[in-house]
Formats: structure tokens, C-alpha cells, sequence
């Protein structure tokens, strides 16, 4: 087996150990207590479904993958977004865009 060939199985061997890392860790790949194999088979591709839109939602936002750093950037989106709606403050969109960013990606890079 040439070199080239030996690198591409090591990186899809070690993408699909990503893949099952991920859904364990973060997307609840064995929490499923069902005994029927279909309700297993649904809640395995539910599980693999939301690490995948995980790295497409990763890839269009132009951040590294990570799903700690998507939860962070989704929960304090969330937060953010609760708090303007318990304050009744309206904030300016096209004069606080790069701030509510700034504010929304603060602990996503640090995660």
C-alpha cells in the first residue's frame, strides 16, 4: 500500500472516530434506553444527524468544528437574546451588530 493510500485510510479512520466521539459526548449517542431496534436505529441517526448539522451550521458561520464551541455560541445567543427580551431594551441591529457578536462569540472561541 503506497504512503498517499495509508494517510487517506488514517484521516476517514480518524473522521469516523470524531464522529462517534462527538455523538457520545454531545449529542447523546447511548442515552437512548429503548429496547425495539427500531426506536434504537432512529435515535443512532438522530444522534449522528445532529453532529452533522452541528459541522454544516460550523462550516457556514466560518468556525473551527467544535461542538463545545457551538454550544457556547448557541447558549449565549440564547442568553443574549433573553436578556434583551426581559430588559425591553431594543438595540440598534446595524450600529450593534459587531458588538452583539463580539458579545455572542466571547466564550464560543474560548471553549
Amino acid at each position: 500500500m503506497s504512503g498517499k493510500d495509508v494517510l487517506e485510510y488514517y484521516r476517514t479512520w480518524f473522521q469516523i472516530e470524531f464522529c462517534f466521539r462527538d455523538a457520545k459526548q454531545f449529542t447523546g449517542l447511548f442515552h437512548s434506553q429503548a429496547r425495539n431496534i427500531n426506536r434504537l436505529d432512529f435515535a443512532f441517526n438522530e444522534s449522528f444527524a445532529a453532529v452533522n448539522a452541528a459541522r454544516v451550521m460550523m462550516n457556514e458561520n466560518d468556525i473551527p468544528f467544535s461542538i463545545g464551541a457551538l454550544k457556547s455560541l448557541m447558549y449565549n445567543s440564547y442568553i443574549l437574546k433573553r436578556f434583551f427580551e426581559l430588559s425591553g431594551f431594543k438595540p440598534n441591529r446595524t450600529l450593534n451588530a459587531r458588538l452583539v457578536k463580539e458579545l455572542i462569540d466571547m466564550a464560543a472561541y474560548a471553549a
